[in-house]
Parts: structure tokens; C-alpha cells; sequence
């Protein structure tokens, strides 16, 4: 999932940054915990909204925000 990084790297320079830092939150907690970040896990989590043909953006779905609320309280 090179090009998703590049992605959410591209993304964190638009007006949508808080939904790539969410994303990338998710992104690097299924690489730390699985060493990969397989579309069966992601998918779930966030939700792929495309404009364009090569256009696209992430954003946290409601289980993603609930995922990352457990993160955060993991931390805490």
C-alpha cells in the first residue's frame, strides 16, 4: 500500500489535513500491530471517496472514530 501513503502524504496538504492525520493514525497503528495493512482491515475503518478518476480522499468512518478514541485512550 505504497501509493495509499503517497496518498494521505498528498492529502495532508489540502483543506481535508485532520481527516489524513485520522487516517494516518489508523494507517501506522495496523502497520505497528500486523506489519501490514491489509484492505480487509482498512476498509472498515476508512472511507475512500473518490472525485475524478485518480482523484480520491480518506476519512475516519464512524468505527474508524471509535477505533481511534480506543487508541487515545490507550495512550492516555
Amino acid at each position: 500500500m505504497g501509493r495509499l501513503m503517497d496518498r494521505l502524504q498528498k492529502q495532508l496538504k489540502t483543506e481535508f489535513k485532520q481527516d489524513a492525520e485520522d487516517c494516518l493514525k489508523i494507517y501506522n497503528h495496523l502497520k505497528e500491530t500486523t506489519g501490514h495493512v491489509w484492505s480487509s482491515n482498512w476498509d472498515p475503518l476508512v472511507q475512500t471517496i473518490f472525485k475524478g478518476f485518480n482523484e480520491r480522499r480518506f476519512k475516519p468512518t464512524n468505527i474508524g472514530y471509535t477505533f481511534l478514541k480506543g487508541l487515545q485512550n490507550n495512550t492516555e
